[in-house]
């Protein structure tokens, strides 16, 4: 059976304190001040909403569960000594990874712990490294040690950008490059012949941010961007041995094999010398 709360906390402090309503011996409804060990069923057949719709309404994250720290314990014990862990279904894993997504609006209960832990770290001493000052002698003394850039931005305790421009301003670097200028009705056709903006940066001697800010003010404009058919130039790539294989009988060079898998060359020439030793691929034959 639920229970109000009793002393001076009731339900209008808990809807103003939101948070506080998760205790640890049980669950403050929000809609009537009940106290429950767990809020599923209250507040379905009670209230007749959902707990989605109760964290929307009362600001609480998508992933925040409505159970007794108690109860918590006892249903973690339980499942463990069950193993139901093993028995978990492909429809929690979605609902999950869907309660995480990045593209929702921040709900109430996270702005509220993200600005209490910036407030906690500022509160350590922490500081922007934006807003940390250094003399210009320290930054001369430094040049003449003969460091390179990333490690006066180390010692300086600056970044890397904000050291570049206090050396520029001092005369100790020289003035920054101007941007190459690069049509933008060159990018369009490219990424139509099914390059990803890492491909299309490095033909055309340019940044990728550039070009994929570039396809995505096309995209607001309404231009039909399509998407690359072949697979994304990554370095960190794992290719399993039957695709490699299929790959490397198709013929072509090492570049070639390597454009047509996403990797680099280096990797190309890595795994055909594992394969090779695995005999999977025949021994390169000398020439007579």
């Amino acid at each position: 059976m639920g229970s109000t709360p009793s002393g001076i906390r009731r339900v209008a402090y808990y809807r103003a304190h939101f948070l506080e309503s998760l205790r640890p011996d049980g669950i403050v409804c929000l809609e009537c001040g009940k106290l429950r060990k767990t809020l599923g069923t209250h507040v379905i057949f009670t209230h007749e909403m959902s707990l989605d719709g109760y964290r929307e309404k009362w600001g609480f994250n998508r992933q925040t569960v409505f159970v007794a720290a108690s109860t918590a314990a006892k249903l973690r014990r339980l499942a463990l000594a069950r193993k139901l862990g093993t028995y978990g279904s492909g429809a929690n894993l979605a609902k999950a990874r869907a309660a995480r997504r990045w593209d929702e609006p921040w709900r109430l209960q996270a702005r509220i712990e993200a600005s209490e832990a910036k407030k906690r770290l500022y509160a350590s001493g922490w500081q922007p490294r934006r807003y940390r000052k250094v003399d210009d002698r320290t930054l001369r003394r430094l040049a003449k040690e003969g460091l390179n850039l990333k490690r006066i931005a180390r010692k300086a305790r600056l970044s890397v950008d904000q050291t570049r421009t206090r050396l520029q301003a001092l005369g100790l670097l020289p003035p920054h490059r101007r941007r190459r200028l690069i049509d933008r009705r060159l990018i369009l056709p490219l990424r139509r012949q099914g390059l990803w903006p890492l491909e299309i940066a490095r033909r055309l001697r340019i940044k990728p941010q550039y070009v994929r800010k570039t396809l995505w003010q096309l995209r607001r404009q309404g231009v039909t961007i399509p998407t690359p058919s072949r697979p994304r130039p990554i370095t960190s790539r794992l290719v399993t041995d039957d695709a490699f294989l299929r790959a490397f009988r198709r013929g072509g060079s090492t570049a070639q094999i390597a454009r047509r898998l996403g990797v680099t060359r280096g990797y190309v020439i890595g795994k055909t010398w594992y394969l090779r030793r695995r005999r999977l691929i025949p021994a390169v034959r000398p020439r007579a």
